[in-house]
């Protein structure tokens, strides 16, 4: 094996397909078991990905815009825009043949049409889940700009209804019609139309992953830095490492610490709170509502539960159901899987 390669000791929980140990709830129990992986340098990040997008920092970069898009992240997994769209704004049918998409809706109100469902008005912390080969429509309603995060995997292609208007073609490409039938694809548990992590997992109790598709995944983590907040009666919830101790060192990035993924990057929406990210080789980042963080690929991560009353939830974002791959150089009590 050549020098260069670095080989990582790391640890999985007892049942690798459980989800809640997949993102971080823990586990079922049982003795830890250790693997040898291959680990490539972490925080090594490629345009348009960086390891925080702050929504501040978006809306000044579109000042005096009320609809604008941004690439904000373009991965070999996923293809995912911040997008903003003044009321009245309309996006015409279209579909999506052999991919999903989902959007997070961050502020304001946006209507959806989609074949199979009734129209349904989308609010902030609503993730609306768009089965492949469903046509679907939207628009921005209500008083004020909305805000939202399309997610689609990445090289997914889009067609129109030929009865509605010709969209423009691409710089290399152009325009032709085609004939397919198409059947939306079901939607199978935990798959459904639309939810709130407002009031199905903040009010309502009902946690858990949102999103199951191919190259899809999402994960509401709702964590209370102050348990007793918790009307759910579940204790803290999933606060991650929580919020720094009192005469806690100063985070060293260069160091080993929390967990990794074999290969696929995770990233998070801020739905409600304030939420840290510590990132190897990187630094730390603390992130407030409607802010995006990521992690590259292979790169060492904590992440953590800041806002010292109500709820802290982390959309955790991916290709895939990620197992958490703690560290054995330093995992800290309890920290490997935060």
């Amino acid at each position: 094996m050549k020098t260069k390669s670095l080989l990582a000791v790391v640890f999985l929980a007892s049942s690798l397909s459980n989800v809640a140990s997949a993102q971080g709830r823990g586990g079922r129990g049982g003795p830890q078991e250790t693997w040898w992986v291959n680990k490539t340098p972490g925080g090594v990040y490629k345009a348009p990905m960086r390891p925080l997008w702050k929504l501040s920092d978006l809306k000044q970069m579109h000042a005096g815009q009320n609809t604008w898009q941004e690439q904000i992240i373009l991965d070999p997994e996923q293809d995912a825009s911040y997008n903003s769209g003044a009321p009245g704004t309309k996006y015409t049918t279209r579909m999506h043949p052999d991919t999903p998409t989902v959007f997070v809706v961050v502020a304001g109100q946006v209507n959806f049409n989609v074949e199979g469902q009734e129209p349904a008005t989308a609010t902030r912390g609503a993730i609306v889940n768009i089965m492949k080969s469903t046509p679907f429509s939207w628009e921005v309603t209500g008083d004020q700009n909305a805000l939202w995060v399309e997610v689609n995997p990445t090289n997914y292609k889009t067609a129109w209804p030929s009865a509605g208007p010709q969209p423009a073609a691409s710089k290399d490409g152009a325009v032709v019609k085609v004939s397919f039938n198409h059947t939306p694809e079901p939607y199978r548990p935990p798959n459904r139309f639309m939810f709130n992590t407002f009031t199905d997992a903040i009010a309502g109790c009902k946690g858990g992953v949102a999103v199951m598709d191919d190259h899809l995944f999402a994960s509401p983590l709702l964590g209370y830095v102050n348990a007793a907040d918790n009307k759910c009666g579940t204790g803290n919830g999933n606060i991650g490492s929580g919020p720094a101790k009192p005469g806690e060192a100063p985070f060293d990035p260069h160091t080993v610490f929390g967990h990794m993924h074999a290969g696929p990057a995770e990233w998070w929406i801020v739905q409600v709170g304030q939420i840290s990210g510590k990132f190897e080789n990187m630094g730390e980042y603390h992130a407030v509502e409607g802010d995006v963080l990521y992690a590259a690929p292979m790169m060492w991560h904590q992440m953590a539960a800041e806002a010292p009353s109500g709820p802290n939830v982390r959309l955790a974002m991916g290709g895939y159901q990620l197992i958490n791959m703690g560290n054995t150089q330093n995992p800290g009590p309890g920290r490997g899987g935060q």
